[in-house]
């Protein structure tokens, strides 16, 4: 009993902090939803030019297509490894506050 009177001020000041992170993951998530329609269609634009010059035998031009192909999907990446560490926090201050 002690124990959830001690953890009251602490939940009260974790609920504003929850609030916040509730709200960044739905922004994290909409914006990753957005880029993935601009995204998408892009690397397939960028596949289709690298197939393009490779039957061209163009190779630096193979080479700066795979390198942007390869920055598309490290992007998106990194924007689902950011989505889901807010989903994380979020889930560990909701346990803390119904503790």
């Amino acid at each position: 009993m002690l124990r959830k009177i001690l953890m009251l001020p602490l939940k009260l000041l974790v609920l504003p902090l929850l609030l916040v992170c509730m709200a960044a993951t739905a922004l994290v998530k909409l914006l990753t939803n957005l880029s993935s329609y601009i995204i998408g269609p892009l690397m397939l634009f960028l596949l289709g030019f690298c197939v393009y010059f490779i039957v061209q035998q163009s190779w630096n031009q193979v080479a700066i297509l795979a390198v942007l192909e390869i920055l598309c999907v490290v992007a998106l990446f990194g924007a689902v490894c950011i989505e889901t560490l807010l989903a994380n926090v979020c889930g560990a201050l909701t346990g803390f506050l119904h503790s």
